[in-house]
């Protein structure tokens, strides 16, 4: 399967999902700590092609937006996998937890693996978390995007026997592609803080419920 996005200002990017994160990244262990199964890799497939889908127009879409969102699910199927009974719990707020603190660089790590693996150059100058180092504002909020793509992403976590942390890897793996891309259009710096912002915001914040199963 072949993905075509057009990132802002027309910038056209392909990707092979069923092989290039394959080759790319590899299965097995990477950095000691996760293992990347083929049915990741073909989620991350899925994962891209549903970003395109949902929020692109004619498949162009805005790189600090989709960033946002793709990182936004990531951190949020995360903290999913966590013990907290988030039903109970009101979607918007932010959850303080011991746990969700020490998963979550497992994913920041995934992510600047993935990159480095695609030989990304950065200027650690020029990241941070700070509002002005992240590029335009995502044109979705944080309630928008996950309302908008989680069921989706559920789906196809389901149709490839990933649990929720599974899935917050495969999507972590789609968020690299989908920096690296990006960061033709904007500087891979601002992409990856765009990221790693959104990976952290998912983990600490209540997602909306998933719509209800017909």
């Amino acid at each position: 399967m072949h993905l075509f996005f057009i990132c802002q200002h027309e910038v056209r990017f392909t990707w092979s999902a069923s092989l290039k994160l394959k080759s790319d990244y590899g299965t097995g262990k990477i950095m000691g700590y996760v293992n990347i199964t083929n049915e990741q890799n073909n989620a991350a497939g899925q994962i891209v092609e549903l970003l395109a889908t949902r929020i692109g127009q004619n498949r162009a879409i805005h790189p600090e937006t989709v960033i946002a969102v793709v990182a936004r699910l990531s951190g949020s199927f995360l903290l999913r996998s966590l013990n907290f009974d988030l039903d109970k719990l009101e979607p918007g707020a932010i959850v303080l937890s011991a746990e969700a603190n020490e998963r979550t660089p497992d994913l920041l790590a995934l992510l600047s693996t993935a990159l480095t693996s695609k030989g990304i150059p950065l200027d650690t100058q020029k990241l941070g978390g700070d509002k002005s180092l992240r590029g335009e504002e995502p044109n979705l909020s944080f309630e928008a995007s996950i309302t908008s793509l989680q069921d989706g992403m559920l789906l196809i976590a389901q149709e490839n026997n990933l649990d929720f942390e599974q899935a917050a890897q495969a999507g972590t793996l789609a968020t690299a592609f989908i920096v690296a891309e990006c960061s033709r259009t904007i500087s891979a710096e601002t992409a990856l803080n765009v990221a790693v912002y959104g990976l952290i915001e998912g983990s600490k914040t209540v997602p909306p419920l998933f719509a209800p199963i017909r």
